[in-house]
């Protein structure tokens, strides 16, 4: 069991490697990090469109995160011993950040209208509320908002952007009629027996999509399966942990302040919502623009988005493909809201206060061939001062090093991540899923997905046509 405080493990923030295992610090120091950040900057980006990957499994990386991670509490002025922070998610695939509490205890996330659910009064609360916004003649559907046009939502990290608050918006619609499928099934449920049934099969797709659309995509299907090993002949997947240990899920901030972070080098400098002559920037200045993609704020209706241009939903590929995985982020992310700071310096000032460990000692411990210098220098094609070469090979910051990892590893080419974030994420996520009683991997015989799929597969695909009504209930 890894260095996890307090009386509940599941609440808390912890670590995989411990300075007990003799790894040195990723911290070069504040000189260093803040040269490294601005040459990530500076450097022009090279790097072409992931065609494995489309453009919203970026986002749907972000939509995993905030249902199983959120620290509002350490700052970047402090350093912060990673065992005292409160994981304020449940380290769980629950979709807390959907469900809230559910519809008694947060009621104001749910629709109590008897005509959502076929004049049932019996059924009112069973599905989620779906606002509207209004503009020039055009409605749309959005989250639900306050007078002051705040998302109704269980966490409002989804609505940081105009992208993952559509995808929370999926998600609400997905739910829905979902349980149209169950009133369908079992027409005298009551709210009471209708919602948990509703909710456990769209936890569950959700979770198979993590597992088995998304995790592949990310660290690779050798990767994947060597930690989630497929059943044969009908049985059940088996886990295979190597350095993920617990008594009960925690948050490591390797995964959390360094891993899972790699979703940042993957956003783009724009967008294709519809017109797939107008491509839309993911930040701008003005809060009120249609040519940006900044949230909290009522959707404007010309950026309501397409699917098909973020998955694979049709024959013809998506429009937007996500951006390779390597040390370098797109334009817009040099100045990131509310602060207007550079993405790339947070990111390496978090894992410096956070004390996680340098990347290539996480190597060596994972059993793995560090980096050479080359490949943790190559990407900085600006001059570099030796003295930051120097402190940067030493204790190369780990999100850094995951970074170069993926885009130098022998044959990645920044298509998914190398071999120690893809340790890393793949090891948590799935055994987030293992540690969790209530996940599909827990159920009382093998489960396979039950709604309707294109392919061999349930991907978010799938998810994407169900929740618009283009497949049967």
């Amino acid at each position: 069991m890894r260095e996890v405080l307090g009386a509940d493990p599941g609440d808390r923030f912890g670590t995989l490697f411990t300075e007990d295992d003799g790894l040195r610090l990723g911290d070069p120091g504040d000189d260093a990090l803040t040269t490294l950040a601005q040459l990530l900057i500076q450097t022009p980006r090279h790097s072409t469109g992931n065609r494995r990957v489309p453009a919203g499994y970026t986002y749907l990386g972000q939509f995993i995160d905030h249902d199983i991670t959120f620290d509002p509490s350490s700052r970047l002025d402090d350093a912060t011993p990673p065992t005292t922070l409160r994981n304020f998610r449940t380290p769980r695939y629950d979709l807390d950040s959907l469900y809230g509490a559910g519809p008694l205890d947060q009621p104001f996330l749910y629709d109590w209208k008897e005509e959502s659910v076929g004049g049932d009064k019996r059924l009112r609360g069973a599905k989620l509320l779906v606002g509207s916004s209004k503009r020039d003649g055009l409605t749309v559907d959005d989250l639900p908002r306050n007078q002051d046009e705040r998302a109704l939502v269980g966490d409002p990290r989804n609505d940081e952007n105009i992208i993952v608050s559509q995808l929370h918006l999926l998600f609400i619609h997905f739910h829905n009629r979902v349980v149209d499928r169950v009133i369908a099934q079992s027409p005298d449920d009551s709210r009471a027996e209708a919602f948990p049934k509703a909710q456990q099969l769209v936890r569950w797709h959700y979770q198979w999509i993590v597992m088995n659309d998304f995790l592949p995509r990310i660290v690779g299907k050798t990767m994947a399966e060597s930690v989630l090993r497929p059943g044969v002949n009908g049985a059940r997947p088996t886990v295979h942990r190597k350095f993920y240990e617990f008594d009960r899920p925690y948050m490591p901030v390797e995964f959390s302040g360094a891993a899972y972070r790699f979703g940042h080098s993957m956003v783009r400098d724009n967008y294709i919502l519809g017109d797939p002559s107008s491509a839309v920037s993911i930040f701008g200045p003005d809060p009120e623009s249609e040519s940006n993609l900044l949230g909290r704020r009522k959707l404007p209706p010309p950026l309501q988005i397409k699917w098909e241009h973020f998955f694979d939903t049709t024959p013809t590929p998506p429009v937007n493909r996500s951006m390779r995985i390597d040390p370098f982020l797109a334009r817009p992310l040099r100045s990131v809201p509310p602060t207007m700071e550079a993405l790339a310096l947070m990111n390496l000032q978090r894992g410096q206060r956070l004390r996680l460990p340098a990347g290539r000692d996480v190597a060596e411990r994972l059993g793995d061939k560090p980096l050479s210098d080359e490949q943790l220098l190559d990407p900085l094609v600006h001059q570099i001062p030796n003295a930051t070469a120097k402190a940067l090979l030493e204790a190369t910051p780990l999100w850094y090093y995951v970074l170069c990892e993926a885009a130098s590893a022998a044959g990645l080419n920044g298509l998914h991540l190398g071999p120690v974030g893809g340790r890393i994420v793949a090891e948590v996520l799935v055994g987030l899923l293992e540690g969790d009683d209530t996940s599909y991997l827990k159920a009382e015989e093998p489960w396979q997905p039950e709604l309707p799929k294109a392919g061999d597969d349930f991907t978010m695909a799938d998810l994407v046509r169900y929740a618009q009504g283009e497949t049967e209930l």
